[in-house]
């Protein structure tokens, strides 16, 4: 024991002299794991927490309780199993000079590819490791590097930080419609830089009042604790900030497309998280504005948003400025344990080459295996890199199901050895009668099988999960090599393996936008069903679309499209009054055909009829006629008011009009010029 000891001393005060965190790797039984980590929390005396299973004498913490917090020791139990977002969330509230304690098993299953993955990874970072039965290892740091320390804490160069406040607040206090893009990897101070600008500017009567958008609540906690120091409130509730010169304020995506209310500045923290669309609508309507995102950690990824916002951006505020924090100030550059879970849990350290496509050459496309991606960690860190690249929200969750699901099949596009793309097919459904009678009544519910459920479940098809569905779970072209066609030839060629294997339908869900949905439909796709409310992150709609392949899914595929497109204009004025007005066109491009009354139509923009008395009729006149000859605010105006039934005060806020005046003149004139395309088509 005196000599474990002093190699726990020695790795300690190496971590503290470097100010990087340590690994030590226990590897053993249970009961042995347990009883040497209590005696090294006794001999370290230091606070920790304990993430996993843990003895009954020390209290275990879920890592979702830590985020926002910090400590010297941190205790990790992946006996069980290794959980990768767990690891990758936890590891961040060690400072400089802390060690992580990691349990792990003796022998590791052989159906575990993905904890093989990470046992190999970890022997290759040379951490320290500790095997039941056998003697210390002859174990070596590399020289340390003597750094400044203060009061024995290392000195923290905050320059970076200093910076990102200034051009915070000169986002209120310079030119309006100059955005700031922030981006910063996890443990530089992003969000207490966020936090403090804003405490400065309410503090010094500069605003009165800064919303702050994330993807949820809890990601904005550090924000307002920070916010919270210097502005020392006397009251206050989660997510809100209120002193005498005005308020911050904690407002949800949906709400903030819904209500566009006033501020002096907007914070969207983990913009990536968000799409587009979204993002270009809160450029077009606010003036001040700060985009805040983190390029790599365990919430995912923001090279993709930089990918294709920034480009965006700078069509609509040509003087946007950009400021990316470097410097960590948890723990000095360089630091092991984040150069590991970048490296091998998150993946995002290695960025993907930018490749080349050539148009003349044929693309080649191929099935991977998870053992041959085991076998080949360059193949693995391309293509995991290009799925972080392309999706925010790709955690490291998605490699271990990448690597264990059995029920998820890889295929990549590639091009002279360069890998353009990458698509995940899950495979779903097959029930048998029982079973889907189960889950039609809500009694039974199984993991994974979101698109076969779904339209047993809410389309009430109650035989629906009978049938075999590969759904296209992820589909990523590397963004240099976009709108080339290849997604195209990639979509042909799942189509033809899908149906090799007797699928009775090829499917996709994902969070609907007018580009996606637009490409969807060029592929064929045609939408089954939508989410009738928002998810709260994003403010976008699931939407559910499908190309059967078998006899037996075209007849049920009619009858839920059917079914779609007879629901969809109540649902249009009832749950999806403030869906994009573009996806609203692009749905109705194949609903159903009826006629409407042209005379009560020709009484209404003569005057002579009052709008809620031909509503009906209005309705009708929608879904019949060819709406993309329209202007865009024609669109906008007619379906907002016909088809989603918003008041004459949100038609006006959302179009920038004057008054409801204004907003019927301009319906009127959109309806005749539809009536009068309706009869020269009729005259034809």
């Amino acid at each position: 024991m005196p000599a474990l000891l002093s190699l726990l001393d020695h790795l300690k005060n190496h971590a503290t002299i470097q100010n990087h965190r340590q690994l030590l790797r226990l590897q053993g039984d249970l009961n042995w794991c347990f009883t040497l980590t209590q005696k090294m929390i006794a001999e370290l005396q230091l606070p920790y927490f304990w993430c996993g299973p843990s003895p009954i004498t020390n209290n275990s913490i879920s890592y979702k309780e830590i985020l926002g917090q910090e400590t010297s020791l941190l205790v990790i139990n992946a006996h069980p199993a290794f959980d990768g977002n767990q690891f990758a969330a936890a590891e961040g509230t060690l400072r400089g000079g802390g060690l992580l304690i990691l349990l792990t098993p003796t022998d590791i299953s052989c159906d575990d590819l993905f904890y093989q993955y990470i046992s190999a990874q970890l022997q290759h970072f040379n951490f320290l490791t500790l095997k039941q039965g056998l003697p210390l290892p002859n174990f070596t740091l590399p020289p340390a590097n003597n750094c400044p320390v203060i009061n024995k804490q290392p000195a923290l160069n905050l320059s970076g930080q200093h910076n990102a406040i200034q051009e915070i607040i000169k986002t209120v206090t310079g030119h309006r419609r100059r955005p700031l893009v922030l981006t910063a990897d996890r443990g530089r101070g992003k969000s207490a830089a966020l936090g403090i600008a804003a405490a400065q500017l309410l503090s010094e009567s500069r605003v009165k009042k800064i919303l702050v958008c994330a993807p949820n609540k809890q990601a904005t906690a550090t924000l307002f604790r920070h916010a919270n120091l210097i502005l020392k409130p006397a009251h206050g509730q989660s997510g809100t900030t209120t002193i005498d010169q005005g308020t911050i304020e904690f407002i949800a995506a949906d709400t903030l497309l819904d209500e566009y209310p006033q501020c002096d500045l907007l914070i969207i923290d983990e913009a990536a998280a968000i799409p587009v669309p979204t993002l270009e609508s809160l450029v077009i309507h606010y003036s001040r504005l700060v985009f805040a995102t983190t390029l790599h950690g365990y919430e995912g990824s923001g090279r993709g948003f930089a990918l294709r916002f920034q480009k965006r951006l700078t069509e609509l505020a040509p003087q946007w400025r950009k400021l990316h924090l470097d410097q960590p100030i948890r723990w000095a550059k360089n630091d092991p344990l984040e150069a590991f879970t970048l490296s091998s849990i998150c993946l995002t350290e290695a960025v993907a080459q930018q490749p080349v496509y050539k148009a003349q050459q044929a693309l080649s496309f191929e099935k991977l295996t998870p053992a041959e991606l085991l076998a080949d960690k360059t193949l693995l860190q391309a293509l995991f890199s290009l799925l972080v690249l392309a999706h925010y929200q790709t955690k490291p969750s998605d490699l271990e199901k990448l690597l264990n699901d059995s029920s998820v099949h890889i295929f990549i596009a590639r091009q002279q050895g360069q890998i353009l793309g990458v698509a995940l097919i899950k495979e779903e459904g097959n029930f048998d009668h029982n079973l889907c009678e189960q889950i039609w009544r809500g009694s039974r519910r199984v993991p994974g099988h979101l698109i076969a459920q779904s339209l047993t479940f809410h389309s009430r098809f109650q035989l629906a999960a009978s049938n075999s569905y590969a759904r296209i779970q992820r589909i990523a072209i590397h963004p240099d090599c976009q709108n080339r066609g290849i997604g195209k030839q990639f979509i042909n060629h799942l189509i033809g393996w899908a149906k090799k294997q007797a699928f009775d339908h090829l499917c996709v869900s994902y969070g609907v936008t007018a580009d996606l949905l637009s490409f969807w439909q060029k592929r064929h796709f045609v939408p089954l069903r939508i989410g009738l409310s928002q998810d709260a992150s994003s403010g976008t709609h699931s939407l559910i679309m499908n190309l059967p392949l078998s006899k037996r899914a075209h007849l049920l595929h009619q009858l839920i499209v059917q079914q779609f497109r007879q629901q969809l204009p109540t649902q249009l004025s009832r749950h999806l009054q403030h869906l994009d007005t573009e996806v609203v066109l692009k749905l109705l491009l194949n609903s159903s055909k009826v006629q409407s009354d042209q005379p009560s139509l020709l009484s209404y923009t003569q005057g002579h009829l009052p709008y809620e008395f031909i509503e009906h009729d209005l309705i009708d006149l929608m879904l019949n006629c060819d709406l993309t000859g329209l202007s865009k605010a024609q669109q906008c105006l007619a379906i907002q008011k016909i088809l989603q039934n918003n008041s004459w005060a949100e038609i006006c806020r959302k179009n920038n009009l004057t008054g409801k005046k204004q907003a019927q003149y301009i319906l009127k004139e959109t309806i005749k010029q539809l009536t009068t395309n309706v009869t020269k088509r009729g005259n034809q």
